[in-house]
């Protein structure tokens, strides 16, 4: 179990690393690498599911509602129960920091397409405005002082 828990700290901390630099990818609107990150990435999370599936296993001797690092680690001696509680913990930390730096990235992410609509909405002008209607009695609204030939 140690052993399994080692594993998972080592992927999780390498997610994010990787998390961590998509923000700086995401920043520089680095679109290949970002495509790159995201592959290393799916294959970090296939291994996660692999140890996570392993570790299932090894507590699979113990009912659902024990299936707990802590519930397993009562049954280990002092020293290999100190190490597992420390990982888990160490483990625990790392996904909240892999979490919260994965919501700052979604973030990142909605303002970039926030900003790009916008962009989008200035250079693009309304359809209706630029149709005649011979009906039409109100004003036109005033136009954007930037225009675009498109």
């Amino acid at each position: 179990m140690i052993d399994l828990m080692q594993k998972l700290l080592t992927f999780h901390r390498g997610l994010l690393q990787l998390a961590e630099q998509k923000t700086e990818a995401i920043k520089k609107s680095d679109i290949g690498t970002l495509q790159q990150m995201m592959t290393k990435e799916q294959k970090y999370v296939m291994a996660i599911r692999q140890l996570e599936s392993e570790r299932m296993s090894l507590l699979s001797h113990m009912s659902e509602e024990e299936r707990t690092v802590s519930r397993y680690a009562e049954q280990l001696e002092e020293k290999e129960r100190t190490k597992l509680l420390q990982l888990a913990n160490e483990l625990s930390d790392t996904i909240a920091r892999l979490k919260a730096q994965n919501e700052r990235n979604m973030q990142l992410l909605q303002q970039s397409l926030q900003f790009i609509h916008f962009t989008l909405d200035l250079m693009i002008p309304n359809e209706q405005d630029v149709t005649y209607d011979p009906k039409r009695t109100d004003e036109l609204p005033p136009r954007s002082s930037f225009e675009a030939k498109t």
